[in-house]
């Protein structure tokens, strides 16, 4: 039986909560269309309720793609500049601080980086040991 992928980008997924969704998720896709407009990028952004609401509070998630992301950082340097350790918690770090400039109150957590898989080891072939130097070794 043959498997088959999905077609789907990697993507990114990065956790927020706000006061009231319904109006604010205009803005958080205003901030990202104009993003891909400096860009010059048609991503694939995604930005949904999460479906939880608790003390005032609405949880959403934003799903951008990690191409996107790369595309940033080459235009907007800062980005590279955040704290963190991946480009992808530097770019929730930079996107809070865009956020903060335009007077919006949002808490943005990165909750999944897209990874490749791997299946066993990656060995540099130029570093196995062969005969000559186990007899070396002895």
């Amino acid at each position: 039986m043959h498997k088959k992928h999905a077609n789907k980008l990697p993507m990114v997924l990065i956790s927020g909560s706000c006061q009231n969704f319904n109006i604010e998720r205009n803005a958080i896709m205003d901030l990202i269309g104009e993003l891909e407009w400096g860009a010059h990028y048609e991503s694939k952004c995604e930005c949904s309720a999460d479906g939880k609401k608790v003390m005032g509070w609405d949880f959403f998630h934003i799903n951008i793609e990690t191409e996107f992301i790369l595309e940033l950082a080459q235009i907007h340097p800062k980005i590279l500049k955040e704290e963190g350790i991946t480009i992808e918690q530097q770019f929730v770090l930079w996107l809070d601080k865009q956020f903060q400039k335009r007077k919006k109150k949002y808490y943005l957590k990165l909750i999944e980086i897209p990874f490749e898989q791997s299946k066993g080891f990656r060995l540099d072939p130029n570093n196995y040991r062969t005969e000559e130097n186990l007899q070396d070794l002895r």
